[in-house]
């Protein structure tokens, strides 16, 4: 029931989503000299905006309230706070829906969408004191099986909305930061900018409604999604340049869906700083390696179409 109503709903906030989505486009394709495009497509995106947003509500309501893939050991929000962390994930999908949609047509994420999004997530956690997925530092190398828990330190039940802040404005910085690195990295290695500013805010954003751990999930997962797909992309309709937002979202999906099994699978390297550092070079030294990918991905060669005759 809760999945027929929150598509439903879905449909609604689909329908403003691509309307605000147009406007967006048309006052981007303006500012850079792009023609508008045509009242018939238009309408055509305008129903795709609306019918993904739909499913997406759907989808998160049945996984979260349904088949419980945010429950871990350390959180337990209560019933209603369970609803008001599913309300707070539509909204983040919400925002990476338009994210998604203005990226993909203008190559461009606006600040209109990104610096709203980074203070609704840092209110949100703030007010409730109950949005985290995952706390702000758990320690499960303290955990004795059968006798005790993971190490969590007490203020946090104490402080639940300092706590919430805190947890929420840690993700949007780690968000922000590891995006700034891996944005100039790859300047350096390809020789020209892989990723806009617009990114690195995105993810700060993203951040801010899911945790530091969360987003450094997000970061591995976005390359692998992006390369895969944007390979069948190109060799498909031999475009040369994907924006990296969508995978961004993706990967955010992805993580949000599956956040149980990740996090069970993770939470030791996520409770030892030495685990994190050895984390963090793997990723280092995997970003290189993607980035030569990426090289390869751009001297594929694409056959021109052929001229109607």
């Amino acid at each position: 029931m809760n999945s027929l109503v929150l598509g439903l709903v879905g449909i609604i906030v689909g329908w403003v989503l691509s309307v605000w989505f147009e406007r967006l486009s048309f006052r981007c394709r303006t500012e850079f000299g792009i023609t508008p495009q045509r009242a018939p497509f238009r309408f055509w995106r305008q129903l795709t905006v609306t019918i993904i947003t739909a499913l997406f509500f759907a989808c998160f309501a049945w996984a979260e309230l349904s088949f419980h893939v945010l429950n871990t050991p350390e959180v337990q929000p209560s019933g209603f706070a369970r609803h008001l962390r599913l309300y707070y994930h539509l909204t983040l999908v919400s925002l990476m829906i338009i994210a998604t949609a203005i990226d993909f047509d203008c190559t461009v994420i606006p600040d209109q969408i990104t610096i709203p999004g980074m203070i609704i997530g840092l209110a949100g956690a703030f007010a409730s004191g109950e949005l985290q997925i995952c706390h702000l530092w758990v320690d499960w190398a303290m955990a004795v099986p059968g006798l005790s828990g993971p190490g969590i330190p007490g203020w946090y039940d104490q402080h639940r909305h300092l706590h919430g802040l805190a947890w929420s404005a840690t993700g949007m910085f780690a968000g922000a930061t590891i995006t700034f690195i891996a944005r100039a990295l790859s300047s350096k290695v390809l020789g020209q900018e892989a990723m806009g500013f617009g990114d690195v805010t995105f993810m700060a954003m993203i951040g801010s409604f899911i945790g530091w751990q969360a987003v450094v999930m997000v970061f591995l997962a976005a390359p692998l999604a992006g390369l895969t797909v944007g390979v069948l992309i190109k060799l498909l309709s031999g475009r040369s340049y994907l924006p990296y937002g969508p995978w961004l979202a993706l990967g955010t999906v992805f993580v949000i869906l599956s956040w149980a099994w990740l996090w069970k699978g993770t939470r030791m390297i996520f409770s030892d700083w030495v685990s994190l550092v050895i984390l963090g070079s793997v990723a280092s030294v995997g970003l290189i390696v993607l980035l030569g990918m990426v090289r390869l991905y751009r001297a594929i060669p694409v056959r021109p179409a052929e001229p109607k005759s």
